[in-house]
């Protein structure tokens, strides 16, 4: 009788552990003047990025959840309204890094879409959690007590000691990184421990259908958004895709951990949404390296070119 509830505590206080310390690593590598250079000089990108995670893809989840799975529980119903506010995925910077995109973009829009996320989630959730299920009662307080101290808190003095330490602040960011995923992977194979028996029986309700979509849904809204503009730099459109392709794990641990600690079925939706849709975009920034590495470059070059023993009788015929 004790194991589970005991499981639950450790999965929380990883789940804890692992938003502090990543939201402190991103406050220290956050450079204000290349921040704010980078956030002007693609403006355009960064409305429509904020745009498109604030509107388009909370529309499309929750009416998702209103209409085509309108029979699935309830929880796993408030679980996608929880993903659906929560904007701006924390791992965007290294999977930028992973496809050779711009880093300085990808970190900039997870920064706009940190804050969006701590202002839109608990206006929003409150909403839209009455609209999927009217058993479940949350306030905006009880969605934002716990963005505001262990999201907004570490964040700021991440990046107060970058200011006051700038010499220390790569060093520290070096070791606080690899524990903050640690923490993460600890928290899903003890989530994975504690709630396996509701894993599976979820798996007949239909309700991963979802969580399978969620990744090619901000991979193609992030794919229009940069055709829309006309995006020419491979990067850029790369970094944009990534950072709409999949939510903010930091912010839906937390609501998980507080307002719907109660509710198991919450945390099933949103750690199968999380798991999945991070492998998804890990493969596509794989092929994104691939295609932009030097050696695929050439190849290509090389394929495009016609050989010079083609060229000398064609020029001839001319």
């Amino acid at each position: 009788m004790t194991t589970l509830p005991t499981a639950v505590i450790v999965v929380n206080g990883f789940g804890l552990l692992f938003v502090i310390l990543n939201t402190f690593a991103l406050g220290l590598k956050i450079p204000f003047g290349r921040l704010l250079t980078h956030f002007l000089a693609h403006w355009q990108v960064a409305v429509l990025v904020l745009v498109t995670n604030f509107i388009v893809i909370p529309l499309l989840f929750i009416g998702y959840v209103l209409t085509i799975a309108s029979s699935i529980p309830g929880q796993i119903k408030v679980g996608y309204c929880v993903a659906a506010l929560a904007g701006g995925m924390p791992f965007a910077p290294l999977l930028a890094r992973v496809a050779r995109a711009h880093v300085g973009v990808a970190t900039t829009l997870l920064v706009a879409l940190t804050v969006g996320t701590i202002i839109v989630l608990p206006l929003g959730l409150p909403l839209a959690v009455s609209a999927v299920d009217a058993n479940l009662k949350v306030s905006v307080w009880d969605v934002a007590w716990p963005l505001l101290l262990f999201l907004l808190v570490p964040l700021v003095l991440g990046c107060l000691f970058r200011l006051r330490w700038p010499d220390l602040a790569p060093h520290v960011r070096r070791w606080v990184e690899p524990f903050a995923i640690l923490c993460l992977l600890l928290n899903l194979n003890f989530t994975l421990y504690a709630f396996w028996n509701l894993f599976v029986q979820t798996w007949d309700t239909g309700s991963y259908i979802a969580a399978v979509a969620d990744p090619f849904i901000g991979l193609l809204c992030g794919y229009l958004l940069v055709s829309i503009l006309r995006v020419k730099d491979v990067r850029i459109r790369h970094s944009a895709e990534i950072t709409t392709s999949i939510r903010n794990i930091m912010a839906m641990l937390l609501v998980v951990i507080f307002p719907f600690g109660a509710y198991p079925l919450v945390t099933v939706s949103i750690t199968v949404l999380n798991t999945f849709g991070l492998l998804v975009v890990l493969v596509f920034a794989l092929e994104w390296r691939h295609a932009l590495s030097p050696a695929s470059a050439r190849a290509k070059t090389t394929s495009e070119t016609p050989p010079d023993t083609a060229v000398g009788p064609t020029l001839a015929m001319d």
